[in-house]
């Protein structure tokens, strides 16, 4: 029988996966504030690592055909360095500086979706998407959100959504390939987070099922304007439980 901190991150995965499944963004940053209040933060990170693969390979799956396989390399081959960089920081820094880390970046992301804006083409298109390629690894690997700097490259390559979603799912797939043998090897996958994970994926799948129909009947502003509001929220907990 499942016991309450499975059941919790079971039900905080169904949340995560349904912010994914309708707005794209945001499944990991719902659920993680949620789990720290359950398990240690370096348990959370490896477990969140566990389970983004599964959203990741879902996304991957559904948008393969439209990744644009050139601009992959760069921040492919980048995100190598970044992951073992990620790796040391994972292990020299303790709980409290982790969830700070993790609070401001959550904070830093809601700025940045209120305030960024396209500014035309790129100069140096293969190096900004190594530099974001290597910005991924390394907080992939250290915190488990790897998404805001290729993200914001995408944006800024002015990708539409599909290119968008199968870029990143690709690029999101093989480099958390790399991330899980790091952190496995590194001995951060212990039997709780193992344990967790087995809940943590059906309810990440389960979440992104139950947004699937109900999508269209959601306004898109209003709920991007909703989840933002709560990634703040979760992101002033973060610091407030690191500063306590």
């Amino acid at each position: 029988m499942p016991g309450m901190t499975e059941i919790c991150v079971f039900l905080a995965w169904i949340a995560g996966g349904f912010v994914s499944g309708v707005s794209g963004i945001g499944g990991a940053m719902v659920a993680f504030p949620f789990l720290v209040m359950l398990l240690p933060v370096h348990e959370v990170i490896a477990l969140t690592c566990i389970v983004n693969m599964v959203m990741d390979l879902c996304l991957a799956g559904l948008h393969f055909r439209f990744c644009r396989v050139s601009a992959l390399w760069p921040m492919l081959l980048a995100s190598v360095p970044g992951s073992f960089a990620g790796l040391y920081i994972l292990q020299v820094c303790s709980g409290p500086v982790l969830q700070g880390a993790v609070g401001l970046l959550l904070l830093y992301y809601v700025y940045w979706q209120k305030t960024f804006r396209a500014r035309g083409s790129i100069a140096h298109p293969r190096a900004l998407g190594a530099v974001a390629g290597f910005g991924s690894g390394l907080l992939g690997t250290a915190i488990a959100f790897d998404g805001p700097p290729v993200g914001a490259y995408g944006l800024c390559m002015g990708w539409e959504p599909r290119v968008l979603l199968g870029t990143l799912g690709v690029f999101f797939v093989l480099r958390a390939t790399v991330t899980l043998a790091l952190q496995g090897m590194a001995g951060f996958y212990t039997p709780t987070v193992l344990t967790c994970a087995m809940y943590g994926a059906p309810g990440v799948i389960l979440g992104t099922c139950i947004a699937f129909p109900v999508v269209k009947h959601i306004s898109q502003q209003a709920f991007r304007k909703v989840l933002l509001c709560v990634i703040a929220v979760a992101g002033v907990v973060c610091l407030v439980r690191a500063l306590g």
